[in-house]
């Protein structure tokens, strides 16, 4: 027994001594100047920069930072892990941090350190438009964004503007259909039901347009059962009106393009290339018709999964797409039993 006791605490030293270079590599020489770094360099919240001169000082402080972690990435980008998976970190340096982790490591692990951090950053400190916009990207590549989205419509001052789009608003029903349009339906719509459901909630009213656009027979029942107590006879009359007789499309006979043209065109669109898809809506702009008279229920997947890639753009002209996929959809879908 003597034996057996012995050799039971010479492989817990063994097990404990091979662990160590883990367990202290956050104390390592180039780990301890990183930390060091960091706190000279994110020593600052960006909502109380007062002037110009110290924006423009903290933003090349923090781009030689960048430089120098790119220049060793390999030597820092475990000490940049664990920085940003301390939560005593800075929390603005976690924000900026997850930014760079990406741009070294574009994994699925990195993009979801970075959702995480995007979510539980103050939306005082950043741009709205990249916030918006990077959550957008990251909702369609199947990372759940609703905790974001839901902090995004309870945001006071939800709102931004779009300098390459004549400074177009975008303003808290556009910024989520971003957001959640992005999404697959299945993860948005339990977020949006809850925040529909909320008495009070300044997003509330968005949400509810959200998920008629969602159009699925879980986002119409869902709406239907929406206890509906503080919104207005206005809006009640609206979601009253889009239960009952959604908006729809007219099929068109004969058609002008087939399935086999919109098949290519969307199965292109999700892999990145939307030039036959521009090609079509040129030569026929009102196809939204012809859609509704050749795609099969079999095809309504990968309707939603073109909706989905294309709302990621997070511009207008992208929500435009948005909500003629949402009609093609609602008119394919749509069953009177659904909301009774």
């Amino acid at each position: 027994m003597k034996g057996i006791a012995n050799m039971r605490r010479h492989l817990v030293l063994t097990t404990f001594f091979a662990l160590c270079p883990i367990l202290t590599m956050g104390q390592q020489p180039a780990c301890a100047q990183f930390q060091r770094d960091v706190k000279t360099t994110y020593n600052f919240k960006p909502a109380r920069l007062e002037t110009e001169a110290e924006s423009v000082a903290k933003s090349a402080a923090m781009d030689r930072f960048w430089n120098a972690v790119k220049a060793k990435r390999h030597e820092l980008l475990p000490c940049l892990r664990a920085a940003l998976a301390d939560p005593q970190s800075d929390p603005w340096f976690r924000f900026d941090g997850s930014n760079l982790l990406v741009s070294l490591d574009p994994s699925s692990a990195s993009k979801a350190e970075q959702v995480r951090q995007y979510t539980a950053v103050d939306l005082d400190d950043v741009n709205l438009e990249v916030w918006v916009s990077t959550l957008a990207r990251r909702g369609a590549e199947g990372f759940d964004v609703s905790e974001a989205g839901a902090r995004w419509l309870a945001h006071p001052d939800a709102k931004y503007y779009l300098p390459r789009h004549g400074a177009q608003e975008v303003d808290r029903l556009l910024g989520a259909i971003f957001i959640f349009g992005s999404m697959d339906e299945t993860q948005a719509t339990p977020a949006l039901l809850k925040i529909a459901g909320s008495a009070g909630h300044p997003g509330r009213e968005s949400a509810i347009s959200m998920l008629l656009m969602q159009a699925t027979p879980e986002s119409l029942r869902g709406l239907k059962a929406v206890n509906l107590a503080g919104l207005s006879e206005g809006a009640q009359a609206v979601l009253r009106r889009h239960l009952e007789r959604p908006v729809m499309i007219t099929p068109r006979e004969p058609p002008k393009t087939s399935r086999a043209q919109f098949l290519k065109a969307f199965e292109d669109a999700v892999k990145g290339d939307w030039n036959y898809f521009s090609r079509l809506v040129s030569e026929v702009p009102d196809g939204e018709r012809d859609a509704v008279t050749v795609l099969r229920p079999e095809d309504v997947p990968l309707i939603r999964k073109v909706r989905r890639t294309g709302i990621a753009q997070a511009n207008p002209h992208a929500a435009e797409y948005y909500v003629s996929f949402t009609q093609i959809l609602m008119t394919m879908i749509w069953k009177p039993e659904m909301t009774k």
